[in-house]
């Protein structure tokens, strides 16, 4: 791995830790308002994000991922200062905290395509896997390690405090890119048709691939119903059971656990040469993770069953994401990117829903069966791709 690929990644981890911090300080002021204002502060993440994606892919493509990244990143730092000012001048208020919300969710929009194919821009194709391996384990290392360093800082610095810190982590980041050169930066597009017209051309390039294809479609399912475990059943099982919310923090942190072991062997190793098999595999795993979730009945019980579905999340992830880079056209690398992030984020919104419905058991199982129909087709799609190279 080259040096310059270290430095982006150092930056864009100090980034993550801030953005850690910050989300943390502003879900716990919503908190102390009201549950409904924590709901529209969430919300105001989410729902830009998912509007303005599409968008966010054509401009990364038009004026090329690094440079998109580089406003993104002066945006993000100058508005968590400005804000910052405006909490010490005025105090903590619901408008406020909904409106850094929305701006920090616009600009994720533009923000995640780029930084989720700049790795491509750094290393050959050889490397990808590794280098994006080691990027989501400097990520898991940070959310491990967030949540307690998150409610420290909060309790020491406050809302205040926590902007200035990610404005400043942002502040580095943009030193950063913009003292890099990656080796493979792209050129940007010349030619400026329409927006609408752009997007759909990184529709059709998505469809017409079998591989972008399926990866979108099993990405779409997996994100469905495999996101919602850790964020909405695990809390649910605890209550069930009567476990202290500590004991259901451990579930969680061995979930991201059995994950940061994979990716980091990735990062050593790089990955095996059968992506999609490895997936499916990942997927099997993962399923038979979160059924033991289900039948748990003890705290160590579900820890070990967290840990099994982190490790198959690991595989299925860190198999597939870099075989979707490196299957994407050089002119379509953050369209296509936005793609894959929509494809996480719009049906997570109905199977969130859906999975509250149900009982915590019977919402487990709903997502063990779905993870595992989702690795029986990679498996299928890969045993039909060799039938078809043999022939």
């Amino acid at each position: 791995m080259n040096r310059p690929y270290y430095g982006w990644l150092a930056g864009s981890t100090l980034s993550v830790l801030g953005d850690a911090a910050l989300f943390f300080a502003l879900g716990w002021a919503a908190t102390g308002i009201g549950a409904h204002v924590a709901a529209l502060v969430l919300t105001g993440f989410t729902l830009p994000r998912a509007v303005f994606l599409l968008l966010g892919g054509v401009l990364g493509d038009r004026i090329g991922p690094r440079r998109l990244l580089l406003v993104c990143t002066a945006i993000v730092g100058t508005c968590c200062v400005l804000l910052a000012v405006l909490v010490e001048m005025r105090g903590v208020s619901a408008g406020l905290l909904v409106t850094t919300a929305v701006v920090v969710g616009t600009v994720d929009a533009f923000a995640l395509p780029a930084a989720g194919v700049l790795p491509r821009l750094f290393v050959s194709d050889d490397q990808l896997p590794r280098a994006m391996a080691l990027r989501t384990s400097a990520t898991q290392l940070v959310t491990l390690a967030g949540g307690p360093l998150s409610g420290l800082l909060v309790a020491t610095i406050g809302l205040v405090g926590a902007l200035l810190l990610d404005g400043l982590t942002f502040a580095v980041q943009f030193a950063v890119l913009l003292a890099l050169r990656p080796p493979y930066d792209v050129t940007p597009r010349r030619d400026h048709p329409s927006v609408v017209r752009d997007a759909v051309d990184g529709l059709r390039v998505a469809v017409g691939d079998p591989v972008l294809r399926t990866i979108l479609a099993v990405v779409a399912l997996v994100a469905a119903f495999v996101l919602p475990v850790t964020s909405l059943c695990v809390p649910l099982l605890a209550r069930s059971h009567g476990w202290a919310a500590g004991q259901a923090g451990l579930v969680v942190a061995a979930n991201v656990a059995g994950g940061l072991g994979v990716t980091i062997l990735v990062g050593r190793f790089g990955t095996f040469d059968r992506a999609e098999l490895t997936g499916g595999l990942g997927c099997l795993i993962a399923a038979l993770g979160i059924a033991g979730l289900a039948l748990a009945s003890s705290v160590p019980a579900a820890v070990g069953a967290a840990l099994i579905q982190g490790v198959g999340i690991g595989l299925f992830t860190s198999h597939l994401a870099p075989l979707f880079v490196r299957s994407t056209p050089a002119s379509h690398l953050t369209r296509l990117q936005s793609l894959l992030s929509l494809a996480q984020t719009v049906p997570l919104i109905g199977s969130t829903n859906l999975l509250a419905t149900l009982p915590v058991r019977h919402a487990l199982a709903l997502a063990a069966a779905t993870t595992a129909l989702a690795g029986v087709g990679l498996l299928r799609g890969y045993r039909l791709n060799s039938i078809s190279k043999v022939g």
